[in-house]
């Protein structure tokens, strides 16, 4: 409630005396809580205690402090942003993305296929897929494909969350702004990504025996890569995706308003990345688990129609409530520092890009 002496200019009520809060008043509340700073980026209860400290201080540093807060207060109440986005399209971005993700996906590339191998039935047959080339299977539509994917995924991510964040956007002010964009950038990406996805999975768990013999299925019945939409995509992709940006700008915002400057060190981008990759990793687990044996059924398997449900109660029913966590050290292992050092490169992706335009301009 308001630290306002009376009945609250919100809830026309005493705070003392609370009772349910009618529907109508609950975007001014969310006005209200945002103007008192306990919106995004904003350490609330360090708010409410340094304006209490300044208004019973009495002393002559009490209209500084008390500047200080609004200053503070503002900040936290609109969203920050990036330093090294000044100057940059969406376009620029989207380069800025494809290029450091190709990068990282080359680099931590054997840990996903370790981690797929590690979480596909036990029945296929992975025998003299362990060497170099074996670890390897599947890289090249996946490198080929990720770019014109993380193009679209950064230019649609970008400008989604730049207009929900705007001032009368039904999300201004949320976490829910990052949620929505990320989903958004990753529908918009799926008519790349999925065909990547599948192909690469089925080659590492040697579905596939060459990107030849995927293109083939692929041209010959794209419902067998398409028909994957629910579990690849709505299930698993839209869930990391939200909940890796949810984690990543939620923490940064708190950090730039926490300092009072909208720059981020190599190290502080690395770190920030890598914490978000391990928490939608260790979430997204058991959809990841699903999903892997769903695509990873040969065609003429007949389980091969079974649904997600279907799928996920026979998983539960053979082999218990710990198969759903398959892999996830696995899974961390590989997308904490995934998404980590895509982040580390593409800070510094971007700066290359804003040195360039500034000398070319």
């Amino acid at each position: 409630h308001c630290t306002a002496k009376g009945p609250c200019h919100i809830c026309a009520h005493c705070p003392a005396q609370p009772r349910p809060l009618p529907r109508a008043r609950i975007g001014q509340l969310a006005d209200c809580l945002r103007r008192i700073g306990l919106g995004w980026g904003s350490d609330s209860s360090g708010v409410l205690r340094r304006r209490r400290q300044a208004h019973m201080a009495g002393s002559p540093d009490a209209d500084a402090a008390a500047a200080r807060l609004r200053i503070s207060v503002e900040l936290a109440q609109r969203f920050i942003p990036a330093q090294s986005d000044y100057g940059l399209s969406a376009m620029d971005q989207s380069i800025a993305g494809a290029t450091a993700k190709a990068s990282t996906k080359l680099a931590l590339y054997p840990l996903d296929t370790w981690k797929s191998r590690r979480q596909a039935a036990s029945t296929l047959n992975l025998r003299g897929l362990w060497s170099v080339a074996g670890v390897y299977r599947g890289v090249v539509p996946k490198i080929v494909l990720y770019t014109p994917y993380q193009a679209v995924y950064m230019a649609t991510y970008t400008r989604a969350r730049d207009i929900l964040v705007a001032e009368g956007s039904p999300v201004c002010g949320s976490n829910l702004a990052f949620v929505c964009a990320g989903v958004s950038a990753e529908i918009a990406g799926s008519l790349v990504r999925l065909p990547m996805e599948v192909w690469k999975l089925r080659l590492q768990l040697g579905v596939y025996k060459s990107t030849r013999h995927a293109m083939q299925d692929f041209f010959r019945n794209p419902w067998h890569v398409y028909g994957n939409f629910v579990p690849q995509t709505l299930v698993h992709d839209c869930l990391f995706s939200a909940v890796s940006w949810l984690v990543f700008e939620s923490c940064r915002q708190k950090v730039f308003a926490n300092r009072g400057s909208s720059e981020l060190a190599a190290h502080e981008s690395l770190v920030l990345g890598a914490t978000a990759g391990a928490v939608s990793a260790l979430v997204t687990t058991p959809c990841d688990v699903v999903k892997t044996r769903i695509i990873g059924r040969e065609s003429g398997d007949a389980a091969a129609a079974q649904g997600l449900r279907a799928t996920a109660l026979e998983m539960y029913r053979r082999e218990g409530a710990a198969i759903f966590w398959r892999g996830c050290v696995l899974r961390i292992a590989h997308l904490a520092p995934s998404q980590g050092v895509y982040m580390l490169l593409y800070e510094v992706a971007k700066g290359r890009i804003a040195g360039w335009r500034e000398t070319t301009t």
